[in-house]
């Protein structure tokens, strides 16, 4: 017989798989929302709380959405219909669905964010790339030209598109860093790669990596953050099965924010 679930079961049980201690201090991570003895028999997952995926939420009636990004960032002074962020989490209230969030916690633990990202792009023999955070990974790929390599990325990591600064170097050696890692270029360098591949590159930011000799890719945010919600899936499906827990998941369709047009 199958074994019934509450919040507080799934939420220790992700706090297994990405630890709370893990995330940075100015993070907002955990239970959002919700009571611990409620039952869990649906779970979405998401990278965000957005109204396209409260709505997917309501439609496969789940009981719990697991969102990446903190579905509560900023303290919230009241929770009315004034806001679009307020509106959901009422909306959520109403329906019962419980909303736990892992974000940084998730970006640097192992088999997180950015090991998704590692093995989507066949990066072989990787490291961490900070070692003081945990976030980003570096290693070796087949050498190939830029181009041909961030053709395969976008292909890899089903993305609109991608922008590329051409430091003129041959990819061999390649850091990532899942969502905004573009601060982590001078580190990449240091530890040797020639091309960093993450999102949310800033001009200034990618003029001073590429004349310093860094080929940087901006994949986009979401898009280099989407692989870890499949394996994520796959991961709690396996212990969801191990610990006979009377729980489905599935993974919420989300529309890409920011689109070449």
């Amino acid at each position: 017989m199958k074994t019934q679930v509450t919040v507080k079961d799934m939420v220790k049980l992700l706090e297994e798989i990405a630890p709370p201690q893990l995330a940075d201090d100015w993070d907002n991570i955990g239970l959002m929302l919700g009571r611990s003895d409620r039952p869990v028999r649906r779970l979405l997952l998401a990278l965000d709380m957005t109204e396209e995926t409260v709505k997917q939420a309501v439609e496969y009636k789940a009981d719990m959405l697991l969102t990446h990004h903190p579905a509560i960032f900023h303290k919230l002074g009241r929770i009315t219909d004034a806001g679009w962020q307020q509106e959901l989490l009422l909306q959520l209230a109403e329906k019962g669905v419980a909303v736990y969030s892992a974000h940084t916690n998730l970006d640097c633990v192992a088999q997180g964010v950015n090991d998704s990202l590692v093995k989507r792009l066949h990066i072989a023999d990787d490291d961490v790339l900070d070692t003081n955070t945990g976030l980003g990974r570096i290693g070796g790929v087949e050498p190939c030209g830029l181009s041909e390599f961030a053709a395969f990325v976008k292909a890899a990591l089903r993305a609109d598109y991608v922008v590329v600064g051409d430091a003129g170097r041959t990819v061999k050696r390649v850091a990532v860093c899942g969502g905004a890692g573009a601060d982590l270029a001078e580190l990449a360098l240091a530890k040797g790669a020639d091309t960093l591949v993450t999102g949310d590159v800033k001009y200034h930011t990618a003029q001073q990596a590429v004349f310093s000799g860094l080929n940087i890719i901006d994949a986009g945010h979401q898009a280099t953050e989407w692989p870890v919600l499949e394996d994520l899936a796959d991961r709690l499906s396996l212990r969801f099965a191990e610990k006979n827990w009377n729980v489905v998941l599935k993974v919420a369709q989300e529309t890409l924010l920011l689109r070449h047009v």
